[in-house]
């Protein structure tokens, strides 16, 4: 097989959830074509979604060294920072926002984007900052459903109606 088929089939297994097969047909795939964005990336959420978080962050890295302008890339290497509960600090919460802007700086429209680094700035306790990103995902889309529910608790719990 070739590159592409290696690739194609590491994709396939990794939406049936075959975790290890899609492993071994990206790998394959990377060793054919060492410098392909697309493959890091999806061995990246082949290693996130098994739990190998320090792996995800590096593959979702050389992806965006390879190709800067892969917004899934920044959005899932802040998720993949994120899951890693145990070493959550401001400066890491910091690093993800940047993560956050450049995909939404990559994809204005992007709802994610703004609704999860809304959720990294109350946990910063910026609470204005993350009200003003939430009203910006709801100009974008007023059916922004968990946006709204956010900055209705920021507005209520937070900032007491004061913005």
């Amino acid at each position: 097989m070739d590159y592409k088929e290696y690739l194609n089939k590491g994709i396939e297994e990794t939406n049936k959830g075959l975790f290890d097969e899609a492993l071994s047909s990206l790998n394959k795939a990377l060793e054919l074509e060492e410098n392909d964005a697309l493959a890091y990336f999806s061995r990246a959420i082949v290693y996130h979604n098994i739990g190998n978080i320090e792996s995800a962050k590096s593959d979702y890295s050389k992806a965006i060294q390879l190709k800067p302008n892969m917004v899934d890339a920044y959005y899932n290497r802040a998720h993949a920072i994120l899951s890693d509960k145990e070493n959550l600090t401001d400066d890491v919460f910091h690093s993800v926002i940047k993560d956050f802007d450049k995909a939404i700086e990559l994809d204005e429209k992007f709802i994610d984007a703004y609704y999860y680094k809304a959720v990294v700035q109350k946990n910063l306790k910026d609470y204005k900052g993350a009200l003003h990103t939430l009203e910006q995902a709801i100009k974008i889309d007023n059916m922004a459903v968990y946006a709204k529910a956010l900055k209705k608790l920021l507005e209520t719990k937070y900032l007491n109606n004061e913005n």
